[in-house]
């Protein structure tokens, strides 16, 4: 049988500016739930709250970030991506591969010689 890497991921979901921190809360309960049902960790969430946007989405000018790393294998990022696109109130999101935990670094790696 094949061994399943853990890898660290970032996840950073868009929500609608007009959302209460409870509902805020409840979708985040719902990630992380996910995440643990996969047999992964969750390392943080991080509620950003309402935040100016870069560019209008669906002609809002604000929006509620939420930020979460965890640690798990791949087989639980269909139900993330799953969640998050068919909620109504995500207007955007993305999930990272941070990468192969706990070596958490992404770069070059300085070699002895370099030094």
């Amino acid at each position: 049988m094949a061994e399943t890497k853990v890898k660290l991921y970032e996840a950073i979901a868009l929500y609608h500016p007009d959302l209460e921190e409870a509902v805020l809360k409840e979708r985040a309960d719902r990630i992380e739930q996910v995440v643990r049902e996969h047999a992964g960790n969750v390392v943080s969430t991080n509620m950003w709250k309402k935040r100016k946007l870069a560019y209008p989405i669906k002609k809002l000018e604000d929006g509620n970030y939420i930020v979460y790393r965890f640690t798990g294998d791949r087989r639980l990022l269909p139900d993330l991506d799953y969640i998050m696109r068919y909620d109504e109130q995500c207007l955007r999101y993305l999930i990272l591969d941070v990468g192969q935990y706990p070596g958490m670094t992404r770069g070059a790696k300085k070699t002895e010689a370099s030094q």
